[in-house]
């Protein structure tokens, strides 16, 4: 089991839908309703993707940068 980063965001476009990606693996992205729902389906297309590239015997790709999360106390 790998651990991937999540980008979820709104839809600048469209109102009301949520977008996410996952940076590491190009082209695994999805949508939702809401920013759950966003992730949910995002979770899916990794899962998905990983299982054929490890059915092909391709490189499973790792993330190349980490992320921190900080907490700041803004004015």
């Amino acid at each position: 089991m790998g651990r991937y980063w999540i980008r979820v965001y709104p839809d600048p476009e469209e109102p009301g839908v949520w977008l996410a990606e996952v940076p590491a693996v190009p082209g695994v992205r999805s949508d939702g309703d809401t920013r759950e729902e966003a992730i949910q389906n995002v979770r899916e297309a990794l899962e998905a993707m990983l299982e054929v590239l490890q059915a092909r015997n391709l490189p499973i790709p790792e993330p190349d940068e980490e992320w921190v999360e900080v907490h700041v106390n803004a004015a």
